[in-house]
């Protein structure tokens, strides 16, 4: 990532460890709004989100190569300068770790929803299709017999009346 030549390497860092907190601080954001669109099932609005999300995620990418040159540095030896800037990008870096760790943790949630919502839907579709299939094999017995209605000849007389029950011997 290119630097302006006016700004110190330490700047740099700190700059660049600023911008990569802010987008995962919306990396969060977007996880927490990804859920509760898995739970609602809104599949389009989701997907919409999922591209938002791959542009944050290509942002950092850029961000972690512009970043790569400070990692082989030994940090006690940047010059900063003042202990409050140096402090403040040590809190930006420690609270990226604390992001990351909870969008980590939050994708592997999504996973398992989205594998638990997807076995649920195969069930279903499982049930949906036995109930079919149960259904059509009867209809080839049923085609052409329609139901016959009973004729009755009192209806106000009970019915052990108008059977005969007796036996003949």
């Amino acid at each position: 990532m290119p630097t302006n030549p006016t700004t110190s390497p330490t700047e740099s860092l700190a700059n660049l460890v600023r911008q990569k907190r802010r987008l995962l601080e919306q990396l969060v954001m977007l996880g927490r709004r990804q859920r509760e669109m898995i739970e609602a099932g809104e599949a389009a609005s989701l997907l919409q989100l999922l591209g938002g999300k791959q542009q944050l995620i290509t942002g950092l990418q850029i961000l972690e190569r512009g970043l790569d040159a400070f990692r082989k540095e030994d940090p006690d030896a940047r010059q900063w300068s003042s202990p409050a800037q140096r402090a403040a990008c040590k809190a930006d870096a420690d609270a990226c770790n604390d992001l990351l760790a909870e969008v980590i943790d939050t994708e592997q949630a999504h996973e398992r929803l989205m594998t638990d919502r997807r076995d649920d839907l195969a069930k279903r579709l499982h049930q949906a299709q036995s109930a079919h299939a149960a259904s059509s094999a009867y209809k080839p017995h049923l085609r052409g017999q329609r139901p016959r209605p009973v004729a009755v000849v009192d209806v106000s007389a009970p019915l052990s009346e108008s059977l005969d029950l007796s036996t003949s011997d």
